[in-house]
């Protein structure tokens, strides 16, 4: 159980350190291996790597929703 917790925090520091750098457009959805993906998309619409991989449906499509949230806010904050 700890080495998915540190792998959860990982991924989620990545994505933090993306979101602030400006490159990151959205959290898309994506698939691997029958496994649902999060993947970042960029400013000039490239993707990245999986970010995530769940093999419900739903909690990737919440990822997304609440990463697409948190850089919508991140953007709100830094036109300030």
């Amino acid at each position: 159980m700890t080495l998915k917790l540190s792998e959860t925090q990982l991924w989620q520091e990545n994505l933090a350190s993306l979101i602030r750098s400006g490159m990151f457009l959205r959290a898309d959805m994506g698939e691997s291996r029958g496994l649902s993906t999060v993947v970042g998309v960029y400013g000039d619409g490239s993707r990245s790597a999986p970010m995530a991989k769940y093999a419900d449906r739903r909690r990737a499509t919440d990822a997304i929703e609440l990463i697409n949230r948190m850089a919508n806010v991140s953007t709100a904050v830094e036109d300030n």
